[in-house]
Formats: C-alpha cells, structure tokens, sequence
C-alpha cells in the first residue's frame, strides 16, 4: 500500500525541551492539515542530540517524558515517530517513539551506540535489546514500520544488523531518525549506505537527519539535514534541503512512487566541495551565534586571506549589519596589508575600525623591562602584539551592549593550529574559531569560491597573491611550504596516518599530486622534495603538533566540518614525548 510521509527536517535547540516540543506540534498540525500518513522527526528532537553530561539530571529527562505525553496527547490519525531519552530501571536510553490516536504504538531502543571521534551514546545509554516492527493502522490497514535510530542504519563493523532484523521481522518500510553531522563526501556515503540496505532488503527507506548546529564543548558540528526517501526498487524520491529547515512530503509504497510537491527535487549529491563547506560554515556561524545568544561578530581584519574568508562568512551568516571589522596595525603592518583590510570591509558594506596598538604595545615592553628585565627572546616581543590584539578585541566583545553583543571570531586555520602558529591568548581569543578545520590551501580554495558565488571580486586580488604572513615584525613571512604541509597534516589528523606512512608513500610515489598542490612555481611535491627533505619536512611537522597541543586545548571551540577535527574529536594529551618515529632496538 502507499503511504504518505512527512519528513519533518526541524532544528532543535539543546535542552530547550519548551521550545522543541512548539516545533514538533507546530509540525505535526501542518502535517496533519496536509493529510500526512506519517510525519517524521529526528533523533532526540525533544532534546537535541548533544546534551552531553545533562543526560544526568533527572529533572531534564524527566521533562522530555513529560514533553512526549504532550505531543502523544495531541496525535490523531497521523502516525508520529519522534526522538526522546527513555529510561527504565535498567539505564537511560537513545529511544524514537510511535504515537497515534493519543497513545503510543511503540518504542525503540536504539542498538548500536557509536563510541568513536565525539560521539559517546555508550557512556550515557543502555543499548536496545528487541528489534521488531511497530504497527499502526493507515487508511484502514495495518502497516509495520521498521523504526531505527541513527547508527542502526550505519551497520559496518557491528554484529548486529537491526535493519536486516527490521525487515526479517516483516516491516513494510524502515524509518531512520537521525543526528548525523556533516563532513565532506558524507552526503555520497548516506546515498550509497542506503541503497545498501535497500538491495539486501526490498523495503524503501525514509531517512530523516536533524539540522542546524550543537556542540560537544570543543567541537561545534554542523547537522546538515539532507533528509532523503527512496523507493523499495532503489528509486530515489526526494531530500530535504541541505543546511535549512524543510518538510518534504512523499509517498512510497504501491507501484509508482510519486512525489508530492510541485516540482522534481535534485540528485542527493552535489559535486562542489568548496560550496559545501562554506555553506557549512555560514550555517554552522548563524545558528551557533543565535543560539548563544550574540546578535553580532567581531572579525579582526589583517589583510591576509584567513581574516578575509572569516569576514566573508559572517557577512553572508549575519547580514553586513551584523558584523564589525577592525584592523589593529602597527608599525610592522604593511601599507599593503592595511589597504587590502579596508577595501576588504568596504567591499562587504560592515563598520570599519581602525584601532593603532604601537603606543600600547611599547608601553607593555617598557613596563616590563623596567620591572624584569629586558626582553631577549624575539618571539616573546612578537607575541605581545598578539596578545594586544587580542585583549582590545575581547575589550571590544565584554563592552558591546547588552540588546546586541558581540562574539569575537578566531581565524587560526586547521594548519596553524596544527603548527603552533597561533598566539595563545592573542589572535586565539574569541568565542568560536570560525577557519579551525580549514586547511591552509582550503582557505585559499573557499575564498576563491566566495568570489565565484558573489560574482565579483569581493576578496580582492592581491589577498591571494601576497605572501602568508602573521605580521609580528618587519618583513616576517610564514616559514612553510603550505602545498605540502597543510596536507601533510591532514594526513596525520584525519586519515591517521604516522609520520613513516607518510615517507613510505613518498617513497613510493604513492602520493596524491593534486591534492599535494604545486608551488607557485608550479612544481609538484616531487619536483620540491627529495625523500630524505621530504622526511624531514614530517617529522618537522609532526614534532609541531605535538608541542602544540597545549594552546589547541584551550582554543575557542573549532566548527567542526571534514573526517576529524581539533578539540573532542581530536583527544590529544599534552604531555606526549611520542615523536612518531620507531625507535631502533637493535
């Protein structure tokens, strides 16, 4: 038979129960006037998913009970399959449950609890034990469905197989709440993890993903939506839309699926990489800023190409209106870097202020050596420039009205932050690091999307054309050779890689040339290196994220957007004298 289905695709908000339960009610009445069989939402959407350690307190989760009868109490004859915590004698549980006609049909326990990058369902849940359909009565039949929750679906590497169990079990469709963050690539994997199931099992798929951001306190992810139905011969029907809220109303069952909205949706997958992530990233600034609740960004301004991209997301997050530029030169800033800085925010429309830090500055080294001693170490001299910075900025933040305050942003990128090559304290400083899980050249890469989408140089030239530099003294440029070391870090962060798989694949010419970029010579990685300069350019590398491990604990919280991230999804003790190479016992 066919059935009528309602993906719900809702942001909810962290234990606002309140406020999330007006949603899924608000959602359920519409879906109802619109004559849905079904309506969907995502997992733990009377919650939200990270809830982290307040799954402990008794009085939240007994106010998402509280909040589930409510939502049951107003069900009629469409089926409601919503996310909420159970818990019985034997421990708290990652639960959906079936309600219909003022009752509740069923409730599953979620089986497969992820313990793995910031995902901890098996220190805070029980794992469900039955599996077995739920039914519910559809235009006078009795239909079975196959309600999962989230990691149910994402079975490799686990015993168990709750969907193949759902549908030995004899359910007409499965149903998958979700909380799945977005990374690159992943919309391709959900396709394909789902044609999988449905080969093996014949049944069509409704797979419902929450959107909008939340945290796990050093990581801000990024839930995409991206909600998709297929039909039971593998027939894609429709998605939500990525990064926004949606309801798509679809029918699978009977013998020619239909869709029922005006138009045909896209293909679930799309192939511009650069385009997903800085819609990520806007999505994951606008939400996270709302709901901390900021009204506007503080985006200091160098002139280079990180601080470029930042201010570029807030805008397009926040509205120009939204969003002040400073820029806090001193004697060691170039004319060029100042110039760029301002035709930068001029080109985006946002206030623009010019806050000179030399007089404070030489005031702190003047006190200091007068009190101390003098200052020998070049770096501790550069770093008081920083740190200035980064004091005014967090003035400028503390100081902001109360109907409207600011957040600062952080610019550090992946790379530098892998590096060391932030100032703690300093250019580290804000309440969100925007650039954290951008590489160096994905900087480059975003910034020259932003341009392509804006349809005009927005981030001028020059940004792209001048040489990296943090600006902390005279004729300073960043000692490294990002084409290769920004990839070489994700090699070590993301895939894992250690230091002597990365010289081994050298060595055998196994690298990725394209992804190891050229310089601006146009020389390849190989044409650069040989294997033993190749070598020390990892180790290098490797030696620098571990000394740096210190200052990245203390950053501001990284949004969260490729395979793995600093902060939660990255766990790394500071005290480490690993340095990546075996040691010789012979």
């Amino acid at each position: 038979m066919e059935i009528t289905a309602t993906l719900a695709q809702i942001n909810p908000t962290t234990a606002d129960i309140e406020g999330n339960t007006e949603q899924i009610l608000d959602e359920l009445e519409r879906a109802t006037a619109d004559g849905a069989d079904i309506v969907v939402f995502p997992e733990m959407a009377i919650t939200g998913y990270c809830i982290l350690d307040l799954v402990e307190d008794d009085a939240l989760i007994n106010e998402n009970q509280i909040a589930l009868d409510r939502i049951r109490e107003r069900t009629g004859e469409t089926v409601v399959v919503v996310g909420f915590v159970d818990e019985d004698n034997e421990g708290k549980y990652n639960a959906a449950a079936v309600l219909q006609d003022g009752s509740i049909k069923g409730v599953v326990h979620k089986v497969l609890l992820p313990n793995y990058r910031y995902f901890d369902d098996e220190r805070y849940f029980e794992p469900g034990e039955e599996v077995a359909p739920i039914d519910v009565e559809i235009g006078g039949r009795t239909v079975s469905l196959g309600v999962s929750v989230c990691e149910d679906l994402w079975d490799e590497g686990y015993d168990r197989k709750p969907i193949a169990e759902l549908a030995r079990e004899g359910a007409d469709v499965i149903v998958n709440i979700n909380a799945s963050p977005f990374a690159t690539g992943k919309r391709q994997e959900r396709h394909e993890l789902i044609q999988r199931h449905i080969n093996a099992t014949g049944l069509p798929v409704l797979y419902l993903n929450t959107v909008g951001v939340a945290d796990v306190g050093k990581n801000v992810l990024i839930f995409d939506g991206d909600s998709l139905a297929y039909a039971a011969d593998g027939t894609f029907l429709a998605r939500g839309e990525q990064f926004e809220e949606d309801r798509v109303t679809v029918t699978v069952g009977g013998s020619k699926p239909t869709l029922d909205v005006p138009h045909p949706r896209s293909s679930p997958v799309r192939e511009c990489r650069e385009q997903e992530l800085y819609e990520a990233l806007v999505t994951g600034l606008r939400d996270y800023v709302r709901k901390t609740g900021f009204e506007k960004v503080i985006e200091p301004v160098s002139g280079g190409i990180d601080s470029a991209l930042g201010l570029a997301i807030c805008v397009d997050a926040l509205g120009p209106e939204n969003v002040i530029a400073f820029n806090l030169p001193s004697t060691v800033n170039t004319q060029t870097t100042k110039d760029l800085a301002e035709e930068l925010a001029d080109n985006f429309g946002v206030e623009y202020q010019v806050l000179p830090i030399q007089s404070i500055y030489d005031e702190i080294v003047r006190v200091y050596e007068t009190h101390v001693e003098s200052v020998e170490s070049a770096t501790a001299k550069e770093n008081v420039y920083a740190r200035v910075r980064g004091l005014l900025m967090m003035l400028v933040s503390n100081d902001s009205s109360e109907d409207a305050p600011a957040m600062l942003i952080s610019n550090g990128n992946e790379t530098e932050m892998a590096l060391g090559y932030v100032t703690l304290y300093g250019d580290m400083s804000g309440g969100l690091n925007l650039l954290g899980d951008l590489s160096k050249m994905d900087i480059y890469a975003v910034a020259k999307y932003v341009n392509e989408r804006h349809g005009r140089k927005l981030i001028p030239s020059e940004t792209f054309e001048i040489r990296p530099s943090a600006e902390l003294s005279s004729s300073q440029v960043d000692p490294f050779d990002y084409p290769t070391v920004a990839p070489i870090v994700g090699d070590l962060l993301e895939r894992r890689w250690s230091p002597s798989d990365l010289v081994e694949r050298f060595t055998a010419g196994e690298l990725d040339v394209e992804r190891y970029g050229e310089d601006n010579h146009g020389r390849t990685v190989y044409e650069r290196y040989d294997a033993q300069a190749f070598e020390t350019v990892v180790y290098d590398t490797y030696r620098r994220l571990t000394k740096s491990t210190f200052k990245r604990v203390q950053a501001s919280p990284v949004v969260a957007v490729s395979r793995r991230a600093f902060g939660t999804d990255f766990r790394e003790p500071i005290i480490n004298k690993w340095e990546g190479k075996p040691t010789d016992w012979s």
